[in-house]
């Protein structure tokens, strides 16, 4: 703890509150494999406090990690259970670079079942001689966590509470026109358009007039009133057919508010009960917790109830055996998008529909039943409420029950053999249901649709270690070896689903009510199973001078009998200077250490296991014939549906790494420098096969490469600016540099990634650029003359007030030839700054993330910006500043009806924003109780506090929110339907017993 200076006068009761003396490179480093200081490590490492992963609450831990850890970035939305798209040092492949998770050694695929109050340390292994250790999954990086285990020593039991309580706002929504101004605009764009001035709704003429009702059975655009008792009588919104639907809508001349009637204040609350204790010979902790979080979309719910015990016997003095379990319930309601949410960025969600539904909708008609397009004029859209409420009927489980056992026995003094053996049980099931429509223009229907399924998975891993850690004088040794073998987890799925059950009533609705069902499915997955042999020397002398040298080899299912197994080493060293003689003298320097590393590490994660195989199937369009010669009948034959590649192998990526570490001023301030470079080789990638092969998917094969390099560094300060005020500073951050090096000969690009939307195609992932690079025309301006159009280089559809495009290759005309790179959604810097100031006992902490250097494509802007995609949707207010002859200094192209080449049809930089920006995401006021009141009442510990997550976002983009993610590492930064991370309030206590 850190020494403090008190005035002790006449006082005879002295309340004093210590900070942590503890200096960042003091601390220990957990692999999952052994413990160890980070004073002595050689390796790129860095450590997250526990009590950062509990500041701002969510269901999925690794959100908490952004801006904590240089070289690591996390991207996520505000769905609650989302997923995250987390990646240390860059992306190693073209796809599959996820970071390899451990908890408690034990591998696993997500930490979402994890209770972050039950934490106990959290390590991040970057480079090839900190990660190696796990060989082929290392090459994404390693993140470590390990759970509280209680203390060994005669003890009482300590009993703690963690709660919170909050509420998550939904923030504003963009600005759309109000009814008369989108009314007048609609009027303009047919103008510039050259089209009859004539709408359903607003008449003909040259003003458009706003009408009373939009809808009154078959007639649109009724002006005046309407007996609404004798409409009741006709009104029909179940049918039994769609033409006798019947509906009377009511124009909302004040203008609805989409974003707001759509979303809702949504709370939170977590709780957490810890116990744990120990006496000389045992230590357990047990954890239970229970976590509630609402969305701001009406239907979205995250619910969480997590059960940890943590235990450790001493059979003998040199024999000990203990356990981890952890079981959670899982329910996710609600999320929107693949990826685990992350791809609702890219998807025409709810979030798109309450900007594409015009103000003058209301959300109900007059007898209680949605309103929507089918009110003539308004463009196909859906009403995004109505949705939502039917998405309240779906639901789904996930129940996960894993675990090990453990047996640690020390042969001699220093020698320790270690085993252990633990499994994961997941069983998941859930349902949905498909409401009748009736207030849309499109895809209306009078029956229930519904569906059901669900599946389990089991998962092994047995690992077994020997360690030797002795000192011989001036000489220091530690010797690890040890092998491992998992699969990932086996089970099966099996769904089913149709339509048109007997009754609509929901409580009466399953796949066998239904009269017509859909071909069940079932699918067996085998999981992937890996066997490993690895091993660590480290050789110290001194404690100036560490040399260290990993080696794992690693076999895999992914792969044939030619490349199952791959072999990767790393040697890395470190140069304490601050224990050399000469540095004595500088009292300023109490640690000075430079490393160094070079090695290899592996991924397997980006290839599909039947890879390696020849496998055929049956078609009947494909591969049945008449063999039999019957004339009545064919014979369903086989044809190959996958063409194998026994001779794929591991991608492997070369990792170097410099680096600095240092502690000054008596522990007063910390600095971490690195500098690193990462090269991929080897990258499974999917080459086109001519069309002669057939239709059998081609396989992967190891070709592409890909460079990361960057810089990352931390800074931490703390100190006493007087007796009763303290500080912590600590600021992190990293550079990064991302580049598709090679693909394959002759080939510049990915030819299998090719998102579209609505006919934009805005993504290629090209040689010399990031992954998912934005890809098409720059816009050199607008056309203001008929004379610069004569003069331009020939484009399709140019005219006044529309896009002038670059001709890039000069040669005179635009087309595809001119298409170019637009930017990259890779961000060039990422960093947080976290600062702790403390008077007495309050503390006031703050949190501020930033992301430098990213572009977004921002797509929603077709929807909103251009009239003639789905004619009559909402209008955005940017439109009020589109190109006139009044009106031309804008990069607004002119509003009107054509979807031409030279308008909003084209991926173009119109759509390339700037997706920097710098978030306040937390600031929270606590107090801790005195400890003398503390004795009085017979506790420990007090701390009550209160917080503002997401206070404001700093950026130049003008969508909802600036933080993107996406469906794939190859398609990402499209913003189509971004959940905005929006403003929370949370109130809480800690208390110790």
């Amino acid at each position: 703890m850190n020494h403090k200076k008190l005035r002790v006068g006449n006082q005879s009761v002295i309340n004093v509150s210590l900070a942590s003396d503890i200096s960042t490179l003091e601390e220990v480093v957990v692999t999952g494999y052994s413990v160890d200081s980070r004073k002595e490590s050689t390796g790129a490492i860095s450590i997250v406090k526990p009590k950062d992963l509990t500041t701002v609450p969510s269901a999925n831990i690794e959100q908490q990690l952004q801006g904590r850890v240089a070289g690591l970035t996390v991207v996520t939305n505000s769905q609650p259970g989302a997923g995250s798209q987390v990646r240390v040092r860059g992306f190693g492949a073209f796809g599959g670079n996820e970071p390899l998770l451990i908890v408690d050694g034990y591998p696993v695929n997500s930490t979402d079942f994890l209770n972050p109050d039950d934490i106990e340390s959290t390590t991040v292994l970057k480079d090839a001689s900190a990660a190696s250790i796990y060989g082929a999954r290392a090459a994404n990086g390693v993140i470590v966590y390990t759970t509280k285990r209680g203390k060994k020593g005669a003890q009482k039991l300590q009993i703690t509470y963690d709660g919170l309580y909050g509420v998550t706002t939904p923030g504003e929504g963009q600005k759309m026109m109000n009814p008369q101004d989108q009314a007048t605009w609609t009027w303009n764009a047919l103008r510039n358009s050259g089209s009859q001035l004539t709408h359903p709704q607003y008449g003909s003429g040259e003003t458009p007039i706003i009408p009373d009702y939009l809808k009154v059975g078959d007639q649109s655009g009724v002006i005046g009133t309407v007996d609404l008792e004798a409409e009741r009588e006709k009104y029909n919104i179940t049918g039994p057919e769609i033409s006798d639907f019947y509906q009377v809508i009511k124009a909302n001349k004040e203008g609805t508010d989409w974003y707001k009637e759509l979303t809702r204040n949504a709370p939170i609350q977590r709780h957490s009960l810890g116990f744990s204790g120990g006496t000389e010979g045992s230590r357990f902790y047990v954890g239970m917790s229970a976590q509630n979080q609402k969305g701001i979309l009406p239907s979205q719910e995250a619910t969480r109830y997590a059960l940890r015990v943590n235990t450790e016997f001493d059979v003998f003095k040199n024999f000990r055996i203990g356990e981890n379990m952890q079981i959670t319930y899982n329910q996710v309601l609600g999320r929107q998008g693949g990826n685990n949410g992350l791809s609702s960025s890219s998807d025409e969600n709810d979030i798109l529909g309450a900007f594409r539904s015009p103000t003058i909708l209301p959300v109900y008609d007059e007898f209680g039943g949605y309103a929507g397009t089918t009110a003539l004029g308004f463009g196909q859209g859906s009403n995004p409420i109505a949705n939502q409420e039917g998405g309240k009927r779906n639901r789904n489980f996930n129940a996960l029950g894993m675990g090990n056992l453990y047996a640690e026995l020390d042969i001699i003094k220093d020698l320790t053999v270690r085993t252990s053996i633990g499994a994961t049980f997941t069983n998941f099931y859930g349902w949905g249901y498909g409401r009748p429509i009736y207030e849309t223009l499109e895809n209306k229907g009078t029956r229930w649709s519904y569906n059901e399924g669900g599946g389990y998975r089991f998962g092994w891993t047995f690992t077994n270690t020997i360690n030797y850690k002795k000192k011989f004088g001036l000489h220091g040794i530690e010797l690890l070896a040890g092998q491992e073998a998992l699969n990932t987890g086996s089970g099966k799925n099996i769904g089913a689903d149709g339509r048109n059950p007997f009754a609509g009533d929901i409580d009466y609705i399953t796949i066998s009510t239904l009269d017509i069902r859909n071909p069940a499915f079932s699918v067996k997955d085998n999981g992937i199973t890996f066997n490993s042999y690895f091993g660590r020397a480290i050789y110290n002398f001194n404690d100036k001078y560490i040399l260290t040298g990993v080696v794992r080899r690693d076999g895999s299912s992914r792969f044939g009998a030619n490349n199952k197994y791959g072999t990767f080493p790393a040697v890395s060293a470190a140069w304490r200077i601050s224990e050399e003689e000469f540095m004595k003298d500088l009292s300023w320097i109490q640690e000075l250490k430079i490393r160094g590393g070079y090695g290899l590490m592996g991924n397997s994660n980006n290839v599909n296991p039947a890879n390696q195989y020849n496998l055929y199937a049956q078609s009947i369009s494909n591969s049945g014939y008449d063999i039999n010669g019957t004339n009545s009948g064919i014979v369903n034959g086989f044809r190959q549906s996958r063409i194998g590649n026994p001779d794929a192998k591991w991608e492997t990526s070369v990792t170097k790494n410099i680096g600095f570490d240092g502690s000054f001023l008596k522990g007063k301030l910390d600095i971490v420098l690195d500098v690193w470079q990462k090269d991929t080789r080897d990258l499974l990638y999917t080459l086109p096969i001519t069309q002669t092969a057939g239709s059998a998917s081609p396989p992967s094969v190891n070709i592409g490469t890909m460079v990361n390099k960057g810089i990352d560094f931390l800074i931490s300060t703390k100190g006493d600016i007087t007796q009763e005020i303290g500080f912590e500073l600590d600021l992190s951050g990293g550079f990064l540099d991302n580049e598709i090096t090679y693909i394959a000969d002759g080939q510049t690009y990915l030819t299998d990634v090719n998102p579209g939307f609505r006919g934009v195609n805005p993504i290629r992932n090209q040689l010399g650029h990031s992954l998912s690079s934005f890809f098409g025309y720059k816009v050199a301006g607008l056309f203001q003359t008929q004379e610069e159009i004569d003069s331009a280089p020939t484009q399709d559809g140019a005219g006044l007030g529309r896009f002038r495009y670059v001709d890039i290759n000069n040669d005179g005309k635009i087309n595809a030839d001119d298409r170019t790179y637009l930017g990259s959604p890779v961000a060039d810097f990422t960093g947080g700054l976290n600062f702790t100031l403390r008077y007495k006992n309050f503390e006031l902490l703050s949190y501020f993330y930033t992301s430098i250097g990213n572009e977004i494509f921002n797509i929603s802007r077709r929807f909103t910006d251009f009239y003639p995609l789905f004619a009559g949707s909402a209008i955005s207010e940017r439109v009020k500043d589109s190109w006139t002859p009044d009106n031309r200094d804008t990069d607004i192209p002119i509003f009107e009806g054509n979807d031409g080449f030279s308008t909003g049809s084209q991926a173009s930089d119109f759509y390339v924003q700037d997706g920097s920006y710098l978030r306040f995401q937390n600031l929270s006021l606590a107090y801790n109780l005195p400890g003398n009141i503390l004795d009085k009442m017979k506790i420990s510990k007090l701390r009550v506090f209160g917080s503002v997550n997401n206070l404001f976002t700093i950026t130049g983009y003008d969508g909802l929110d600036p933080q993107v993610a996406g469906s794939a590492d190859t398609s990402f930064g499209i913003d189509l339907g971004n959940f905005p991370v929006t403003r929370q309030f949370t109130f809480g206590v800690n208390l110790g017993l």
